[in-house]
């Protein structure tokens, strides 16, 4: 039962996915040559996978991380791999949860280029039951996710807006598709990546008399060091599996990731999902308010929306039976 309902997800998902990729548009940006990106959490993962192919197209890149030693190692690496001179990147070492640090990063970052996009990466989680995280734990992960977010857009925003009289102005937020959804087994993740995306949407409608655009990239799972923590917990892994559809086989590499992100910022689309099939229905099901980006992609959602409620309606009570399941065969009677 549950895989027929699941297979009636995937055949709506790819009609979505046929349509959408039916439709054109005008780029917001035609490309990245000569743009500057002010990059967060830039030393690894999707953050080094975006400023390898930013470079590559042409773009002038700051790369922020906490260690400067790190990142300007890493910065090398890239400039030297993809046979690049040195002026091509600037190297900054910046905490995103302290305001001073990140916002004097990113006001010199302004003054030795003007921002033209300004990508907020820098995010981290500690996967566990809700019981089990500690107070640290809890502190660094809202401060890092959310205030992390916030800051550098707050320090360097009025002089975006003066530079989008010009030219065009991406802000962009890198979510998750726990953003729409939950991560099993990471609930303060999610409750962080839910308020990223509620900064976005809010802002977004902000900075409608601006020539500037708000993407929200909500990639899923990634192949990076994250995932290695998750398969070291055997009930929370088990649990990914049935409530997030965790299966590491699939998991996206940082490069792909990179890819449908950059051009999506240069579409100038909202929310830009990575994964195939589900990320276009977890849009669907929790799009709320927020308008989509044409009328074709809201006309296919509502008529996609009915059937996709009833499904997850009916495939909850087998997901719920599973996770019992779950929990009993690894005897945490405590829960």
């Amino acid at each position: 039962m549950y895989i027929h309902y699941a297979w009636i997800a995937v055949g709506i998902g790819a009609m979505l996915s046929f349509l959408a990729l039916s439709w054109t548009r005008k780029p917001f940006m035609a490309n990245l040559r000569g743009k500057h990106i002010f990059l967060t959490g830039a030393s690894s993962g999707i953050g080094l996978a975006v400023a390898k192919q930013a470079l590559r197209e042409g773009a002038y890149v700051t790369l922020v991380a906490r260690s400067f030693e790190k990142m300007e190692t890493v910065a090398k690496s890239l400039l030297k791999e993809l046979e690049l001179p040195k002026d091509r990147v600037l190297v900054m070492a910046a905490d995103v949860g302290d305001y001073a640090s990140i916002s004097t990063a990113v006001k010199e970052s302004f003054g030795w280029r003007p921002i033209d996009i300004l990508i907020n990466n820098a995010g981290i989680t500690r996967s566990g039951f809700m019981e089990d995280f500690s107070l640290e734990d809890i502190n660094t992960v809202v401060h890092t996710n959310v205030l992390g977010s916030i800051y550098p857009v707050h320090a360097i925003l009025p002089q975006l807006k003066l530079r989008s009289r010009d030219h065009p102005i991406s802000v962009v937020f890198i979510g998750s598709l726990a953003s729409l959804c939950w991560l099993y087994g990471n609930g303060v993740y999610t409750g962080t990546k839910h308020a990223v995306k509620g900064i976005a949407e809010s802002l977004r409608l902000e900075l409608v008399p601006y020539n500037m655009r708000v993407n929200l990239v909500c990639p899923g799972f990634v192949n990076t060091g994250f995932l290695d923590d998750v398969d070291n917990e055997e009930e929370l892994t088990a649990g990914m599996k049935v409530a997030s559809f965790y299966n590491r086989k699939h998991a996206q590499s940082p490069e792909e990731v990179a890819s449908i992100s950059i051009d999506g910022i240069k579409k100038g689309k909202f929310i830009i999902t990575t994964t195939p099939v589900l990320g276009p229905i977890l849009v669907i099901l929790t799009r709320g308010f927020s308008p989509s980006d044409s009328f074709l992609q809201n006309l296919v959602e509502a008529i996609c929306a009915g059937p996709m409620r009833m499904i997850s309606y009916i495939t909850q009570f087998d997901m719920c039976r599973r996770l019992k399941k779950i929990h009993y065969e690894h005897n945490h009677d405590s829960r």
